[in-house]
């Protein structure tokens, strides 16, 4: 077996989210790639955390408990070593949920016109503890037999929702809503619960980044940026390796791993392909367990 890039990943969802693995199976597969450790960050929902771990210490795999926060200004915040606490981000996480679920049992119900079976039994335990989201219905099509591929893009899925974004689109639709915090809440949620709060791929989509915005966010308490991720180039990353230099913040890094939807869209990617060494991730729980201590 040819050893993974990077040993740890610190950036992978699971079917809490829009991910395709249950938690023990995404631990299964980083430990067979060689890891030393991943971190669950699924959108919006810190629900597969407390089973990861678990299977981490099952099968000799570090599983450090995250999250990824979407905020209302398109950005998001990854948060690290969150603890199961009462705290702001666990009410905001909860409230979040019901809002997707009204959202996602709405949708059911537009779909029924084009077909759809799904029922919301169905729907409900799919998505289990985490967030609803159309990749659940798309899931239990499949275990329907209602389409014969899981992949988001098959031209079955795709030719069903008459949209080739549908994904991207419907979940467009929910923002619209304005269900999420902005960047410096979604830093103080992640704060409340004793995490460690890193900006995500923030050069998806531009050139540079903003200045003026990562100053406030580090006010607020930002520790990192994301860096080698898939959704950088070598310029970007060198441009953040500087940023972090000059601001005094933690590089990391994650593939962003979602897996079975979406390996038309991942090509291959496997968890280990982006992410940092061991000594990084050492800082960054350094930061984590001063925060904590107060």
């Amino acid at each position: 077996m040819n050893a993974p890039k990077y040993l740890c990943d610190l950036h992978v969802h699971t079917t809490a989210s829009d991910g395709g693995y249950t938690p023990e199976e995404i631990v299964r597969l980083a430990v067979s790639l060689g890891l030393e450790a991943i971190a669950i960050t699924d959108h919006d929902s810190a629900a597969s955390n407390i089973d990861g771990v678990k299977a981490g210490e099952k099968f000799g795999l570090r599983v450090i408990p995250g999250v990824e926060l979407t905020t209302v200004e398109g950005c998001h915040i990854l948060g690290y070593f969150i603890q199961p606490v009462e705290s702001g981000l666990y009410e905001y996480l909860s409230s979040l949920k019901r809002q997707s679920w009204t959202f996602m049992c709405k949708i059911l119900e537009r779909l029924r016109s084009r077909g759809l079976r799904v029922t919301e039994q169905e729907l409900a335990w799919r998505t289990g503890e985490g967030i609803p989201n159309m990749s659940h219905i798309l899931d239990v099509m499949y275990a329907r037999g209602d389409l014969a591929e899981p992949d988001f893009d098959s031209p079955a899925a795709v030719s069903f929702f008459g949209d080739p974004d549908y994904i991207v689109n419907f979940f467009i639709e929910f923002a619209r809503t304005r269900p999420f915090i902005d960047a410096a809440g979604a830093i103080r949620l992640i704060l409340s619960a004793g995490g460690v709060p890193v900006w995500a791929h923030p050069l998806q989509g531009c050139s540079d980044i903003d200045r003026e915005e990562l100053e406030k966010l580090k006010e607020e308490g930002l520790v990192g940026l994301e860096v080698i991720t898939p959704k950088h180039g070598s310029r970007a990353r060198r441009l953040l390796h500087e940023t972090c230099q000059e601001f005094d913040l933690i590089p990391t890094g994650g593939t962003d791993y979602h897996g079975r939807f979406f390996e038309s869209i991942e090509k291959g990617r496997k968890p280990g392909s982006c992410g940092i060494e061991p000594q990084l991730l050492e800082r960054l729980e350094g930061r984590a367990l001063k925060l904590q201590a107060g």
